[in-house]
């Protein structure tokens, strides 16, 4: 499971490597329904975060032709798909109002309605043709999208008809989601910089050089923003990227690229190891021993759920939610 799984009702959506989607009773661990994407589609995978309507959840797959489908949450009944151009594929599934936003093969901005699937809009200038990046998933704001393009810009686009509404030159290649907080906006960038820009206008508020290049999602908690790098580097910066707060450069190499928070802790992951740290100061909190590489995190009320590279997934209820 390498995506954060859709939780609703009790039910955890998520799909493998092996090419299965499936929703699963978070407290029993009972399939409710699956659905083998294989005969239908050949290999397929997922890397991008699904998003969960109200009686719908809609999932992207990484295949060619791009892929994307909606399920009847409730049934796992298809209620429509998509494939090839029109199709959302890699990054997270947004909702903007009736719509659904993200990415198509191409890497290119698009929205479809969300209860049939009918294409809406297209918009081509925020192609990334050099390669789609799964962590470069936009953002919404109220009924906009914020995202990262090509041109070393981030743009803020009307999300009914995908016109820009403002944009912002950053000068390097993105590669964070975007994440949202208080009206503010967050990316790092591949020369270890991050920005924090004003989500009205795009005013740039800040920028602060790490000397990591930051890598996935960026965490958003409080006063201040969770850093991850591939590398094994972790830290907390102020949200008004004056001052680094804490970091840890002497953890394994880790695997997880979209941190969790758990109460007063943050949630990593490496080989082996599902990993808490002190939000306040860095410190760890607690470690639990898995098997498998932890990729995707998850939390339904008091469990925790945690997929791994290998295939296995786990509920883990009863974890320290504080410093031990």
């Amino acid at each position: 499971m390498f995506v954060r799984p859709a939780v609703a009702d009790g039910v955890a959506y998520f799909g493998s490597c092996a090419g299965v989607y499936y929703a699963i009773d978070v407290r029993s661990g009972a399939i409710v329904w699956r659905y083998d994407f294989r005969p239908e589609v050949g290999p397929v995978s997922f890397h991008g975060n699904a998003l969960v309507t109200e009686g719908l959840v809609i999932t992207p797959t990484e295949v060619v032709p791009a892929h994307v489908r909606a399920f009847d949450r409730h049934t796992g009944r298809t209620v429509w798909q998509r494939s090839g151009a029109w199709a959302l594929t890699l990054t997270d599934v947004v909702g903007s109002g009736r719509l659904v936003v993200g990415r198509d093969e191409e890497g290119e901005l698009i929205a479809l309605t969300a209860d049939s699937g009918t294409p809406v809009w297209r918009a081509p200038h925020l192609a990334r043709r050099s390669g789609i990046n799964v962590a470069r998933t936009p953002a919404a704001v109220g009924s906009d999208i914020i995202y990262s393009a090509q041109d070393a810009a981030v743009y803020r686009v009307d999300g009914a008809t995908g016109q820009p509404r403002w944009r912002t030159e950053i000068g390097c290649d993105v590669t964070t989601s975007v994440s949202v907080g208080e009206g503010e906006i967050y990316v790092g960038c591949s020369d270890g910089t991050l920005f924090r820009i004003r989500a009205a206008d795009g005013a740039e508020l800040g920028r602060m050089t790490l000397g990591h290049p930051p890598e996935g999602r960026l965490l958003v908690v409080a006063d201040r923003v969770v850093v991850p790098c591939g590398s094994g580097w972790i830290g907390a910066v102020t949200r008004s990227l004056d001052r680094l707060l804490w970091e840890r450069h002497d953890l394994p190499p880790l695997s997880v690229v979209q941190p969790m928070q758990w109460g007063q802790c943050v949630l990593t992951g490496a080989r082996g190891q599902l990993i808490a740290l002190s939000l306040a100061d860095g410190r760890t909190c607690w470690m639990t021993s898995l098997e498998g590489s932890v990729r995707g995190l998850g939390a339904a009320g008091d469990i925790v759920l945690v997929g791994t590279i290998e295939g296995a997934v786990y509920a883990l209820r009863g974890l320290p939610e504080a410093p031990q």
